[in-house]
Formats: C-alpha cells, sequence, structure tokens
C-alpha cells in the first residue's frame, strides 16, 4: 500500500521515491500505474487490483459529496455544519 497518495516505490535504479503519475482503469479488476523518478526520470509501470485504486479514491470523492434537502418542490445544496 501506498504511504501517501502521490507517493510510489523506490526507483530501481538510483532508489528515490517515486511519483504517481497516472492510473489507466480497465475492466480486468485491475488498474496500471505509472510512477516517474523525479531525480532520473525513470518510468514505472505497475498493475495495481482495482479494489486498491477505488480504497485510496474514496476519502476524495466523500470530501466532494453533497448532500441536497428538498424545500418547496426544490432541491436546495444542504450547508455542512
Amino acid at each position: 500500500m501506498l504511504g501517501r497518495q502521490d507517493q510510489g516505490p523506490q526507483c530501481t535504479a538510483c532508489g528515490s521515491p517515486m511519483k504517481l503519475a497516472a492510473i489507466e482503469p480497465s475492466d480486468t479488476g485491475q488498474d496500471l500505474r505509472t510512477y516517474t523518478c523525479s531525480h532520473c526520470r525513470r518510468v514505472q509501470r505497475r498493475l495495481i487490483d482495482s479494489a486498491v485504486t477505488e480504497a485510496w479514491l474514496e476519502p476524495q470523492r466523500a470530501s466532494r459529496a453533497v448532500t441536497y434537502e428538498i424545500h418547496g418542490g426544490c432541491m436546495i445544496p444542504k450547508s455542512a455544519k
């Protein structure tokens, strides 16, 4: 599992931490993640179970969630408390 959301494995060339550059979802139950090394510019790709990606994205989705109240037949965004 990743320590931070943008930090990935160590670079196999120089040992520096790699940054997550892209996630390519697929229908096979796995996602292709691309990592880049900011020190030596090496690129690595890894297949990760989609469930890991879903768990990783869930806190981001929850922070964007909006709930609504019905007032006079209209949907009004509910203010966060």
